[in-house]
């Protein structure tokens, strides 16, 4: 009966054409780390996107740096549970992120709170820490409230910011198409 009620979720999650929690908080990752606030808030709920606008630009600017040194420019999702309503979830990740204080790149472990909104995934929340989770990625769920298990997703680095040079090499004019 529990597989039975698994399917009958996943059709009628893949029946809605709403992107999974996962997918939605790659291309918000994707946005961070190319700088990128428009597209950023694309995937923000309602309430973040109101807090943004009250922002000054110089505001703004600070909190997309911010974020993009944090954020390991690659991450791998470890764990993954989805509400019995199907309107939060929350995600964790992981990745190799570049030490503050300069030393090698550590491990470090994100987790993601998501919303419903409009029919739509929504990045609620990201926080970031080099201590793993509790249950990251272990131990056994509810069925109703995460999906079967999947191979970890790794999702690539942004591609690299264009730099005009007055020499260029092929790379960095590739950069810039």
């Amino acid at each position: 009966m529990r597989t039975l009620g698994a399917v009958l979720f996943f059709l009628a999650f893949a029946a809605s054409g709403q992107e999974a929690p996962e997918a939605v908080n790659g291309k918000f990752h994707r946005a961070i780390a190319a700088g990128d606030l428009d597209e950023m808030v694309r995937y923000a709920p309602e309430a973040r996107r109101a807090e943004m606008q009250g922002m000054s630009a110089a505001q703004k600017d600070a909190a997309v740096k911010m974020m993009q040194m944090m954020l390991p420019r690659a991450f791998t999702l470890l764990d993954k549970r989805v509400a019995p309503d199907g309107k939060t979830a929350r995600l964790v990740v992981s990745g190799q992120a570049q030490s503050l204080l300069g030393g090698r790149p550590e491990t470090t472990y994100g987790r993601v709170a998501m919303v419903t909104e409009k029919g739509e995934w929504k990045v609620d929340e990201v926080s970031w820490s080099n201590e793993r989770p509790s249950g990251a990625g272990a131990g056994p769920a509810a069925p109703a409230q995460t999906r079967p298990a999947e191979p970890p997703r790794t999702f690539g680095a942004a591609k690299q910011e264009c730099v005009f040079k007055p020499v260029m090499t092929d790379e960095d004019r590739e950069r810039c198409k």
